[in-house]
């Protein structure tokens, strides 16, 4: 009996060869791809996380820039005014504002909608040509 067992653990236990392969040598198409995703999404993190940090360096790039133009046109501004100015610049950067009512903004809502627009219209019209056809 216990020469069975040992002839089943022999069975079941894998070989060298098996037990030595890294898993990520026998990746699905399917695995990889998803792995791939991952070192992108991380990639992506990465740049924006880099692009927070230079956001310091762009203010006193800003600041710079700014304080040469006041000085060649003339404005006595002060350091804290243009500061302040770059701030609420900053602060309004990525804030959205609903578009003003008008014929622009109908506009572009159309054209937005322009598919379910079509289908509607050529739905009314199908059925107004249907009723002319019959009852016409």
């Amino acid at each position: 009996m216990s020469d069975v067992r040992t002839a089943q653990a022999q069975q079941r236990a894998p070989s060298g060869r098996e037990s030595q392969a890294h898993p990520a040598e026998n990746l699905t198409l399917e695995e990889t791809l998803r792995v791939m995703d991952v070192a992108r999404e991380l990639r992506d993190r990465r740049q924006t996380a880099e692009e927070m940090f230079r956001r310091d360096e762009v203010r006193q790039k800003l600041r710079e820039k700014l304080m040469k133009t006041a000085r060649l046109s003339g404005d006595n501004l002060t350091e804290a005014e243009l500061d302040t100015a770059i701030q609420q610049y900053m602060d309004r950067l990525h804030t959205y504002q609903d578009p003003a009512p008008g014929m622009n903004s109908f506009l572009a809502h159309l054209w937005v909608r322009r598919h379910q627009v079509a289908w509607t219209l050529a739905t009314i019209a199908a059925a107004a040509g249907g009723l002319w056809f019959w009852f016409g």
